[in-house]
């Protein structure tokens, strides 16, 4: 009997071994995962980040740096045709209905200050990038239109909530849904983010440095949550 225990034992400790190797290497993968799915929506963010603001950088149409193939910035004289405040919000909006040589007037969200030294009649300069508005310009005061990229934002928001979610299954092993429920709440947040911090083009570090900050503590906190389930 003892014998036959003895010949029993090396089979299981085996197969203890592999199945503690798979798991290990299951954790590997869904850490890959997750840090890819990342990384890769954070590279979408910076993508839609310096595309908002790569008119500045541009060559200016008609100037010998716009080579064949550039992507180049036009300037256009515009007229303001009307100005409208609009207290509706939690916050003022102040917009300027400008028409355009090339293009039928528009309405633009502009700062206080460019309101405020604007009048009806007034002609101003416009920056042109890929076709639409990207900056107004007048007596000093340069106001940038942005782009809201919506698509882009959903896009990033479900990449960084997958890899929020692979991440923390990876790191507790737990078969519990805390990590995906945390992992709605990354989408949302990191959707979010990535429409505010991509449109105002604010500095690199907190552009980059805050949505990477938040990623960490949401993921930290759904592995948390896993682990106490």
């Amino acid at each position: 009997m003892n014998a036959r225990i003895e010949d029993a034992r090396p089979p299981r400790r085996l197969g203890r071994i592999i199945g503690v190797a798979a798991r290990v290497l299951a954790q590997g993968l869904l850490l890959a995962a997750g840090l890819a799915s990342t990384v890769l929506g954070f590279e979408w963010f910076l993508d839609a980040y310096d595309a908002g603001g790569a008119y500045r950088t541009a060559p200016v149409y008609g100037t010998a740096a716009a080579t064949p193939g550039t992507d180049c910035a036009r300037h256009e004289t515009g007229k303001v045709v009307a100005k409208n405040v609009d207290n509706s919000g939690d916050s003022t909006v102040y917009t300027l209905t400008i028409g355009r040589e090339t293009a039928p007037g528009s309405g633009y969200s502009v700062s206080k200050e460019f309101y405020s030294d604007t009048e009806v009649g007034a002609d101003v300069d416009l920056t042109i990038w890929h076709g639409r508005v990207a900056e107004v310009f007048y007596r000093g005061h340069r106001d940038p239109i942005p782009t809201t990229p919506w698509l882009t934002s959903l896009k990033v928001g479900l990449l960084v909530a997958l890899g929020s979610a692979l991440t923390a299954h990876g790191l507790a092993w737990s078969p519990s849904g805390a990590p995906t429920g945390v992992a709605v709440g990354v989408l949302v947040l990191s959707s979010f983010g990535s429409l505010v911090f991509a449109v105002s083009q604010c500095w690199f570090g907190v552009t980059l440095g805050i949505p990477v900050f938040g990623w960490v503590v949401m993921t930290a906190f759904a592995t948390a949550a896993a682990l106490d389930y």
